[in-house]
C-alpha cells in the first residue's frame, strides 16, 4: 500500500491491487478501481469534501455508489 498526501486534508492510498482511494479528512470518498473505473460516494458530506472529490476527479466520469463500496476498498 502506498500513501500520498495531495493537499491539506486530502490523501490518497494506492493498494497492492492498483486501486486508488481518495480520503477527505479521514473518510474515503472516491476511488479508482482497477479494471472498473472511477467511483464516488453517494453520501452527502460537507461542501469542502465535495470540492475535494470534484477536484480529484476533474472531468472524469465517476459512478455514484454507496459509501460501503468505497469503505470496502479502503
Amino acid at each position: 500500500m502506498k500513501l500520498r498526501h495531495i493537499a491539506p486534508d486530502q490523501t490518497e492510498i494506492t493498494t497492492a491491487r492498483g486501486d486508488i482511494v481518495l480520503f477527505s479528512y479521514s473518510t474515503p470518498v472516491a476511488a479508482f478501481v482497477a479494471g472498473g473505473g472511477y467511483i464516488r460516494t453517494e453520501e452527502k458530506y460537507s461542501a469542502t469534501t465535495t470540492d475535494h472529490i470534484n477536484k480529484w476527479l476533474g472531468d472524469r466520469f465517476a459512478k455514484i455508489v454507496p459509501q460501503d463500496n468505497i469503505n470496502a476498498i479502503a
